[in-house]
C-alpha cells in the first residue's frame, strides 16, 4: 500500500503544469497598480518618474539573466573620432560580462554603444498626439518614436579585431544593429491609445512618417502589448514595412518572450574582438620606454 501511494504521487507530481500565463497576470496586476501607489504617496514629478522607473527595473532584473546589465544615463558613441552623448535614457540594457560605465555616478552612468543592447522609455502614462499638434508632449508615443529615430543614427561601434597575431590587432569600425527599443507605460490616456486596435494603426502611421525608426515593444499593463514587425529592409518592399502587430490578451507574458527573444537574438561581436573603449577617452598617451640591457 505504502509503494502504491508514493507512486501515485509522483505521477501528480509528473502531471503538474505551471500556469505561466496566471503567473504573469498577477504580476501585471502589480505593476498596475504601482501607478496609484505612487500617486497616492508622492506628489513630487520627478520623484514620481524616479519610483516607476525603480518598478520597471525590477521587473527587467526579476527577467534577465544576469549578463545584461540595468542601469539608468547615457549612451556614448564615437563621432568623427569624438565622443557624444545620447539623450537621457530612462533604462539601459548592456552586456554586464565584458563592460562597465565609462562615467559611474550615482544617479546615472554613460555607456559605450558597443556594450548596449537596448533601451526602455518608462511613462506613468502614455497618449498621442495629433499630426497637426504644434510640438509633441513628453508622454506621447509620436515622442517615443522620434527620439528612436535619434538613437537608431548609433550605429557605427569600434572594435580592435586580431590580424593574424592577436598581439598586433587593428581598430575597424563596424556597422552594427540598432539599438532595441521598448517602452513601458503604466497607464492609456486619451481615446487613441485606450483603443487598441486604433493604436496600432496609429504607432504604424507615424512609424512610417518618421522613416528610419522602429519601436520593439510598448507594453501597457492590463491594456496590451504592441510591436513593429521586423523586416529585412534590404528586400522588404514598403509596402511590408511599418506593420505593428499587438495583443491584449496577457500583454506583460507577450512582452516578456518578446524581449527575451530581442536581446538574445541581438548581434554580438565574436570573443577575438575587443572593444576599443580607450577610444572614447579621447586622450593621446605620452608613453616611456625601456629595452633589456645586453649580456
Amino acid at each position: 500500500m505504502q509503494r502504491k501511494h508514493v507512486g501515485t504521487k509522483m505521477a501528480a507530481t509528473r502531471d503538474f503544469a505551471v500556469d505561466f500565463a496566471s503567473l504573469s497576470k498577477i504580476d501585471e496586476d502589480l505593476l498596475a497598480a504601482r501607478l496609484n501607489a505612487v500617486r497616492l504617496s508622492i506628489s513630487h514629478a520627478g520623484e514620481k518618474g524616479r519610483a516607476l522607473e525603480h518598478d520597471v527595473r525590477t521587473l527587467l532584473r526579476d527577467l534577465l539573466p544576469a549578463e545584461y546589465g540595468l542601469t539608468s544615463g547615457f549612451v556614448a558613441s564615437l563621432r568623427s573620432g569624438n565622443p557624444v552623448l545620447s539623450q537621457q535614457l530612462d533604462i539601459i540594457i548592456y552586456d554586464a560580462i565584458r563592460h562597465s560605465p565609462l562615467i559611474h555616478l550615482e544617479s546615472w552612468d554613460v555607456l559605450p554603444l558597443e556594450a548596449v543592447y537596448g533601451y526602455v522609455e518608462v511613462k506613468a502614462s502614455l497618449c498621442s498626439t495629433s499630426d497637426t499638434a504644434k510640438s509633441l508632449a513628453g508622454n506621447s508615443i509620436e515622442e517615443c518614436i522620434r527620439r528612436n529615430s535619434v538613437i537608431r543614427e548609433m550605429r557605427a561601434r569600434f572594435f580592435r579585431i586580431p590580424m593574424g597575431s592577436p598581439a598586433l590587432p587593428i581598430i575597424r569600425q563596424q556597422r552594427w544593429l540598432a539599438l532595441r527599443s521598448y517602452v513601458v507605460a503604466f497607464e492609456a490616456t486619451g481615446a487613441t491609445v485606450k483603443d487598441a486596435n486604433k493604436f496600432a494603426r496609429r504607432i504604424a502611421q507615424v512609424l512610417k512618417q518618421q522613416g528610419d525608426a522602429h519601436i520593439h515593444g510598448v507594453l501597457i499593463p492590463n491594456h496590451g502589448f504592441f510591436y513593429t514587425i521586423p523586416v529585412d529592409v534590404n528586400v522588404a518592399s514598403k509596402d511590408e514595412r511599418f506593420h505593428v502587430r499587438y495583443t491584449t490578451d496577457h500583454p506583460l507574458l507577450a512582452f516578456k518572450s518578446t524581449l527575451l527573444e530581442g536581446l538574445a537574438t541581438f548581434q554580438r561581436p565574436p570573443d577575438s574582438w575587443e572593444p576599443a573603449i580607450d577610444l572614447y577617452f579621447a586622450h593621446e598617451r605620452q608613453w616611456q620606454e625601456q629595452i633589456p640591457t645586453g649580456q
